[in-house]
């Protein structure tokens, strides 16, 4: 044993602390991973970056923090960890915006956007996190022939701490207070536990600590229109006006314009819903329909206004967008008019309805495309719940240039697996096949009825040199990452 002071202090003190900082730090890292996701998205590639920079600022913290417990008081080094700790979440949470916004308008590749962040925010409070364990551990320790039992407790109650935290920062915490809120509660709370241990120590971190939510209050994020923060998202509501001075309301979903409407007129506004008006060629007498991916509902609602014998079930995940499109996007309450907060996959596995025409709206955000709905399984699944003669639209996002078409291809490949006839259509023909578009993807089980005009103007051919995406490998990331498709977002 080292020749460092002992001091006595009651196991309630030392249990308490690690497992409240178990807990605390789970929630820190759900809520960090909810903090990037608007600015970078939540593919896997901002989990990877999430995860790996808080369990190597961890390890980081247990070396240092083991070290330095046996060179000095581990009674004031815990309080000042502890202090600590509090503080950098403190300071996390007052500077994310500015720092999140700035390396999102600089750095367009969600890997580096998501470590980069990573490393700003959340790679010094997780340093002083791991930190915490083996100093209370030094503490606890009273001789080397209890080594064994003190580390295994001290181990055990921090991995409780951190399975509590998990469970309560996901299914509570986070859903019903947001995460800034959350944040703010993290910080908090490990200043406080520093008193534990020290009040003379804790007074001085709690000085900085009042300064820094100070400046968070001071200087809140500037926010112009109505924001909220949903299970799964940060949408913004606002009202601006189009490139020919007609007003619109937009809904941003995580920094991602999901839908907008126009305030003075029941037309559509992006022209990838009005080619969904394809619909009633393909399928001349349709009445069921279904649409996976709603945010504000777009196109459900032109199909209530224009046809009176249509039935529409919406697909939404997040159930707050459609409470938002029915407050803020005219969404009509009507029979016919169905909605289901929950996975487009997981509904399309249980329902059992069919249907005529099933438009699948879910891919958006490049930066965040839901795998689950791009596989060869689900489209298989997709074409038991469709009627004979109905019809699959979907709309892609794309670059038609040289070596840049992976993702689509990799799309359209996946749907011919499942149907025997699928053309895909360009929303805008004109535009440059270099710049980011919207492409229409139709499958149907039967031949594909279009006037010879618009097989000349609008349908392409793609290689179809990519994979089929399966359950198992559909790499959606990486195929859309080699097609520079979030720069070209970006820039477009």
């Amino acid at each position: 044993m080292s020749a460092s002071k002992v001091i006595t202090v009651k196991p309630w003190k030392i249990y308490t602390s690690v497992s409240l900082s178990g807990a605390c730090v789970m929630i820190f890292e759900l809520a960090g991973a909810r903090m990037i996701g608007p600015y970078f998205g939540t593919s896997i590639y901002v989990w990877t970056n999430v995860i790996g920079v808080i369990l190597a600022s961890l390890s980081l913290g247990y070396y240092i923090g083991g070290h330095k417990a046996d060179e000095q008081d581990a009674h004031r080094l815990l309080s000042s960890c502890l202090g600590a700790t509090g503080l950098s979440v403190l300071l996390c949470l007052l500077i994310h915006d500015t720092v999140l916004r700035n390396l999102a308008h600089w750095v367009y590749d969600p890997r580096f956007g998501g470590l980069y962040s990573s490393l700003i925010l959340f790679a010094l409070p997780s340093i002083f996190f791991g930190g915490i364990s083996p100093i209370a551990t030094r503490l606890t320790l009273k001789s080397l022939e209890e080594t064994g039992k003190v580390t295994g407790k001290i181990g055990a109650i921090s991995t409780i701490g951190s399975l509590i935290g998990t469970f309560v920062g996901g299914f509570i915490l986070i859903p019903f207070w947001g995460v800034q809120q959350v944040m703010l509660s993290v910080g908090v709370v490990m200043l406080l536990l520093s008193a534990i241990f020290s009040f003379h120590h804790f007074l001085k971190f709690a000085g900085l600590g009042v300064i820094i939510v100070a400046l968070y209050f001071v200087f809140p994020q500037v926010v112009h229109g109505e924001r909220f923060s949903t299970l799964y998202n940060d949408v913004l509501i606002y009202e601006t006006t189009d490139e020919l001075g007609d007003s619109i309301r937009i809904m941003q979903v995580n920094n991602h314009i999901g839908s907008a409407q126009y305030l003075h007129s029941d037309d559509l506004v992006y022209p990838y819903l009005r080619q969904f008006r394809i619909d009633q060629q393909l399928v001349p007498d349709f009445r069921n329909t279904l649409t996976i991916g709603g945010a504000a509902c777009s196109y459900p609602r032109e199909l209530l206004m224009q046809y009176d014998d249509v039935t529409v079930d919406v697909i939404e995940i997040d159930g707050k967008l459609t409470e938002i499109a029915r407050k803020h996007f005219d969404l009509p309450s009507t029979s016919r008019l169905k909605t289901y907060s929950q996975d487009g996959r997981y509904y399309v596995q249980h329902t059992d309805k069919t249907y005529d025409v099933i438009y699948l709206d879910a891919f958006n955000d490049l930066r965040s495309i839901p795998f689950q709905l791009t596989t060869q399984e689900f489209f298989e699944e997709i074409e038991s719940v469709l009627n004979p003669e109905g019809a699959v639209i979907i709309n892609a996002l794309s670059s038609l240039a040289q070596d840049k078409t992976d993702m689509i291809d990799a799309l359209v490949n996946t749907v011919k697996t499942a149907f025997p006839y699928v053309i895909v259509l360009r929303v805008e023909p004109d535009m440059p096949k270099d710049v980011l578009q919207s492409l229409c993807v139709v499958a149907m089980k039967k031949p594909i009825e279009l006037t010879s005009k618009q097989i000349e103007d609008q349908e392409i051919r793609l290689s179809g040199k990519s994979i089929v995406l399966k359950d198992d490998y559909a790499p959606v990331e990486r195929l859309v990452q080699e097609g520079d498709h979030i720069q070209k977002a970006a820039n477009e």
